[in-house]
């Protein structure tokens, strides 16, 4: 007898692993570079060149990219930059990993410290966390109905309804299927334009740009990006040669093809930047002010669309014996999408051996979540937001400055529901959630003098899962009753029913369709309660 059935597909984590790097290396300073009197402001940024698996083990070749803004001493004092790349190349122990595996590794850089050796010398120490991992598309088949008699079947609300020989009940299973899967690349051609407020750049000290704000949204064969990017430039006039900076908020969006992306799916992505170029051209009047910017968004993209389907949950014979074969599998079903955003506000006091700020260049945050519990009803988040500000001082000891903070943060949202997801300590080969932190809207402010005020929002995107086991309907066997078991039920009987049982747990006792004991006791639902009596009349026959 065949089983009619439906293939649902979920990503699960095949394997993971994580590492921390520690990268420490001398940087000469170019000969074309004046000597190192001060630094000023340091920026670094990992970037995953190449990915190699094999039997229970990757290789991951990539590079520290870093720059650095300081102030010249001797002959040629001033401000003045250099930027190099600190290359790495790991193996990492991942059991169950394959050759023709795709690896997914998750970079950050937890810390970077750029020291003076001497004016010609740089010392760079850093940590690297990776957090390679290997998702696979698992396939599940459900039961859906049984093909030999499903023209025949007649439903009654959850018990389903006599076929033959066979009576079986449906339920209704939600799921979550994985529809799309992949890797995909979204280049980033746009432009800004340094205003006649400003001299038009000469040389270039340090360039910078970060994505602050980023959205995707599921549409027709495409998922749609949009978002900001902050742009930062210190640079030498062109006629005067003396320092400068830019700083702009520029709008992008782009789409990106996927097969089967429907407009309402959740859009499970994370990004990061990989090829990124600045560079400085002339506008119609022949002035360099026109600062154009090409990125290349890395993205891994997951998009889910959340499915029911009526499945068979349990089969019994009426007129025969009936064994059936399941297998217990994950499903995964959508608890909630969450979006929360919180004010954030800080005050930084300045040190007193710390220059006092006159004017701010340029400042920027990044959020990091360190912590995701699920207690009760309700949900907390803790991190850190790391905060960075360049500024010119007007005091003697005049000039670029910057400072830093890293400010602990808790949020708490209230959840129904929580304390019901199963297992919450369990491991499992999928996530419970996915989570997308964004900390937008920065803004700093000198306040009093003596104090940095920062305000911004914090923005998190977290669609939460519920993930339970089921036992999900593989094969049944048909066989003849059991006559010895036959004879001993009674041709007819008075049952009495207990509280908790059903018309198809007393259907099953008996041998009995759910519908006859409903024609029998004049019942025009499946409804009973404890203490009411039911006649039972035995239909099986032997042959």
């Amino acid at each position: 007898m065949e089983l009619m059935k439906k293939s649902i597909y979920t990503d699960k984590i095949k394997a993971k692993a994580m590492l921390q790097i520690p990268l420490e290396e001398d940087i000469n300073v170019s000969d074309t570079r004046p000597d190192v009197g001060r630094l000023v402001f340091t920026r670094g940024k990992v970037k995953i060149d190449e990915i190699k698996t094999g039997m229970n083990k990757i290789w991951v070749k990539g590079k520290l990219a870093f720059q650095v803004l300081y102030e010249a001493e001797g002959k040629d004092a001033g401000m003045s930059g250099m930027e190099g790349e600190l290359p790495f190349m790991e193996e990492i122990y991942m059991e169950q990993v394959e050759s023709q595996d795709r690896v997914i590794c998750e970079n950050e850089l937890e810390d970077m410290r750029v020291n003076m050796i001497n004016s010609r010398k740089l010392s760079i120490q850093a940590v690297i966390s990776l957090k390679p991992r290997v998702e696979e598309l698992v396939e599940t088949k459900i039961c859906t109905g049984i093909a030999e008699y499903q023209m025949q079947t007649k439903m009654s609300g959850m018990t389903g309804g006599e076929v033959e020989q066979l009576e079986y009940r449906r339920k209704n299973q939600e799921y979550l299927e994985t529809v799309v899967c992949k890797r995909d690349l979204l280049r980033i051609h746009e432009e800004s334009r340094v205003g006649s407020a400003l001299p038009a750049v000469g040389n270039l000290l340090w360039k910078s740009v970060d994505v602050t704000q980023i959205d995707f949204r599921p549409l027709e064969d495409k998922l749609a990006v949009s978002g900001e990017m902050t742009l930062f430039l210190v640079y030498t006039e062109e006629m005067s040669g003396k320092v400068n900076w830019f700083e702009g908020v520029i709008p992008f969006s782009g789409n990106v093809e996927c097969q089967s992306c429907k407009e309402g799916m959740i859009a499970d992505v994370s990004y990061d930047i990989g090829h990124e170029e600045i560079s400085v051209r002339e506008d119609a009047d022949g002035e360099a002010r026109v600062i154009g910017i090409e990125l290349a968004l890395e993205l891994e993209i997951k998009l889910l669309c959340k499915g029911d389907v009526q499945v068979v949950a349990d089969i019994y014979g009426v007129s025969c014996e009936v064994d059936t074969i399941t297998n217990q599998s994950l499903m995964r079903r959508l608890h909630q999408d969450m979006y929360v955003e919180e004010k954030f506000a800080h005050n930084t006091k300045l040190e007193e051996a710390q220059p006092k700020p006159l004017q701010i260049c340029h400042s920027d945050a990044r959020l990091e979540i360190e912590d995701c519990t699920l207690d009760e009803d309700e949900i907390t988040w803790k991190g850190n937001v790391a905060l960075r500000m360049l500024y010119l001082s007007g005091e003697e000891r005049g000039g670029f400055h910057s400072i830093e903070d890293s400010v602990p943060f808790s949020l708490t949202r209230q959840m129904l529901g929580i304390r019901d997801l199963p297992n919450k300590k369990e491991e499992l080969p999928m996530p419970r959630y996915a989570l997308f932190p964004q900390l937008t809207q920065l803004h700093a402010s000198l306040k009093d003098g003596n104090q940095i005020e920062w305000r911004g929002v914090i923005q998190l995107h977290m669609p939460l899962y519920d993930i339970e086991k089921e036992d999900i309907l593989q094969e049944i066997q048909i066989g003849e009753l059991d006559s010895q078991k036959l004879e001993k039920l009674p041709g007819f009987a008075i049952y009495f029913v207990k509280k908790g049982d059903t018309l198809w747990q007393i259907g099953k006792k008996y041998y009995v369709s759910v519908e006859k004991i409903k024609e029998i006791n004049q019942l025009t639902s499946d409804e009973i309660k404890a203490g009411d009596r039911l006649l039972i009349v035995k239909t099986g026959e032997i042959e």
